[in-house]
């Protein structure tokens, strides 16, 4: 059985068979908003990179936008040639992340959630982020339209992980909602 399949039958989820480029993906109803994983290869030019993505349309209540990334080699010279980021007072989750956005006091409120934080820190790869771009690499999304989205490189093929994700979205979901700052359709 095939990883989405499997995926969908464990949540409750409903298992949607790609077609031609896109891949097969699962859709999953929490509090009338749909949470999709699915893999995305990303072409340039000839290159073609396989991700895992995680995405859920959302209505922004008062424009908050953030992202989250763990440090890399580039990030960590971006810092060092002054990129801003945000710390949020939790020395080992600073230190480890790049967290952004246009709402300090917001972002600061959402990672109080020491839930939130200890998931985001359990991926090995971290890119989380409010987006205005469908899928994140497909195109501008019609205005006032946002997603809250995850990416990784590759494809994820253990189950526990993509159960880890689904309860990372879903308690940012749920922070989000409690701090004002998104909508339930």
């Amino acid at each position: 059985m095939n990883i989405w399949n499997q995926f969908a039958n464990q949540t409750n989820g409903t298992f949607k068979e790609g077609y031609s480029w896109q891949s097969d993906s699962v859709e999953i109803e929490y509090k009338n908003w749909k949470i999709v994983f699915d893999n995305y290869t990303l072409w340039s030019g000839k290159y073609g990179a396989e991700m895992t993505r995680v995405i859920v349309p959302i209505i922004l209540q008062n424009n908050f936008r953030f992202e989250i990334y763990r440090e890399g080699f580039v990030r960590k010279i971006e810092k060092i040639f002054g990129a801003q980021d945000i710390e949020i007072g939790y020395a080992d989750f600073d230190k480890s992340f790049t967290i952004k956005s246009n709402n300090e006091s917001k972002i600061k409120t959402l990672l109080q959630n020491n839930k939130i934080r200890n998931f985001i820190a359990s991926q090995k790869d971290v890119n989380i982020q409010i987006s205005d771009q469908k899928g994140i690499w497909e195109g501008k999304l019609p205005e006032n339209e946002f997603e809250l989205s995850y990416f990784i490189d590759g494809e994820i093929r253990d189950i526990n992980t993509l159960n880890q994700l689904l309860e990372l979205f879903i308690l940012i979901l749920d922070e989000m909602f409690q701090i004002n700052v998104i909508a339930v359709k």
